[in-house]
């Protein structure tokens, strides 16, 4: 790590949080680290500061509604719907209608079969009542083409209420079910469209290799953790740069400019990960569950390392307390995380070893009901619950509805929520330590 020496002198001179460096060496525990730490937002907050912005959350929901957790591939359909009524040159008011139609009619899911197996895709659209063959209201961007075509043939479609137009395009036998997912689909296509109009880092005119770039990312965010000045990291990626630790940012580089290029450095890759967890906390954490989160101990930093690794692809044997890995066999190719590699390396961030296979870990702690789960406490599936070397999968919990993990080959780690199929397979709930 680049700021090793640097950090810990100031880490000295700062005396408080000196218990704090020594904690994450290998000692469990710590309220000022933990504090830190177990706050996703509280994080990136502090990261933000180095870029001299604060972090831009999505609008909250009002009191009464919830965000709804979609899937990784729920959020591609809905930036399909998205795009496609940009491509035809609708307002954003056709999309959140769009939105919220697929919401009540499939949740987003483009396999869902109705209507005693007569309707498709996204929006239910039957074969029969002339929206095309299956093969094509199957395709989500056909069908939203479909439906937003007929959208655009309503008089004065854009003055009416969102219930109105979709039910006058749906026919459904259920025209007031749609109002409800107004708000939801608001809320979706800001997200959606704020994070896709952010401009990517400027990273060109640095030059960084993924390495050096995920080397000054891992100490900007334990400096932040622990409310170390900027001004200090800025010394020691300058102090990094004058002894080579980045090569690839030695391009065009000379005495009298490296003070600029570490504070470019600084600036671009805090800029980076301010981005990150804003768009990441925006879309999973909600108000009520980030108050959960914050008075869950050593889970709550369980939970905000693994919340930090949404979107990191799958790989079969992949991850471990360090982080995402090269795994083995189908994963070999692959750097990630499997289900129980992601448990390993959120739970050592916390402090603690739970060892690398569910059959471990399922012995890590305590058992824990659950009507008593907290943010961050393991959940465990098995194809026979009641016999636990039949599990097959682990997961960290969020707020007993949702939970993040990564599920299998091809997919990423992404949040979950309870099925009918999990609920059958559910063997019990650990909290490590």
């Amino acid at each position: 790590m680049i700021l090793e020496a640097g950090l810990a002198k100031a880490l000295a001179a700062g005396g408080g949080l000196v218990s704090s460096i020594a904690l994450i060496g290998g000692m469990a525990g710590g309220s000022q680290f933990a504090t830190a730490t177990s706050d996703p937002e509280q994080l990136a907050s502090a990261v933000c500061t180095y870029t001299g912005k604060t972090p831009k959350h999505p609008a909250p929901p009002k009191p009464h509604q919830k965000i709804l957790p979609l899937t990784t591939k729920q959020t591609a359909n809905a930036r399909i719907i998205i795009a496609t009524a940009q491509d035809l040159g609708l307002p954003p008011r056709a999309a959140v209608i769009a939105l919220a139609t697929a919401l009540q009619e499939s949740t987003l899911n483009n396999d869902t079969i109705g209507d005693h197996g007569q309707a498709f895709g996204l929006f239910q659209q039957h074969p029969r009542h002339g929206w095309g063959t299956r093969a094509q209201v199957s395709n989500p961007r056909y069908a939203t083409r479909a439906f937003l075509t007929n959208l655009a043939k309503i008089d004065n479609w854009a003055g009416k209420s969102l219930a109105t137009v979709a039910q006058a395009v749906q026919r459904s036998a259920f025209p007031s079910a749609y109002a409800k997912y107004e708000p939801h689909a608001e809320h979706l296509f800001a997200t959606l469209t704020r994070h896709s109009a952010q401009p990517k880092p400027a990273n060109d005119d640095l030059h960084l290799s993924a390495e050096d770039f995920q080397a000054v990312r891992d100490s900007l965010e334990l400096a932040t953790s622990l409310g170390v000045p900027r001004a200090t990291i800025v010394a020691d990626v300058q102090e990094a740069l004058h002894a080579g630790k980045l090569p690839s940012a030695h391009k065009g580089l000379t005495p009298h400019n490296t003070a600029q290029r570490a504070e470019h450095i600084v600036t671009t890759v805090a800029t980076h990960v301010c981005r990150e967890l804003s768009r990441k906390i925006g879309a999973v954490l909600d108000p009520q569950t980030l108050a959960a989160i914050r008075t869950s101990g050593r889970g709550a930093i369980a939970l905000a390392a693994a919340l930090k690794m949404i979107g990191v692809p799958y790989s079969w044997g992949g991850g471990g307390p360090k982080g995402p890995s090269y795994g083995i066999q189908h994963g070999a190719t692959t750097k990630g995380f499997d289900c129980s590699g992601l448990a390993e390396y959120a739970w050592a961030k916390a402090g603690v070893k739970i060892g690398g296979h569910t059959s471990t870990q399922w012995n890590a702690g305590a058992r824990i009901p659950r009507s008593h789960l907290k943010p961050g406490d393991l959940l465990f599936f098995a194809t026979n619950p009641k016999h636990p070397s039949t599990i097959h999968h682990v997961a960290l919990n969020i707020d007993g509805k949702r939970y993040i993990h990564a599920p299998t080959t091809g997919s990423k780690v992404q949040i979950g929520r309870w099925t009918p199929t999990r609920e059958a397979e559910y063997a019990g709930g650990v909290r490590p330590g």
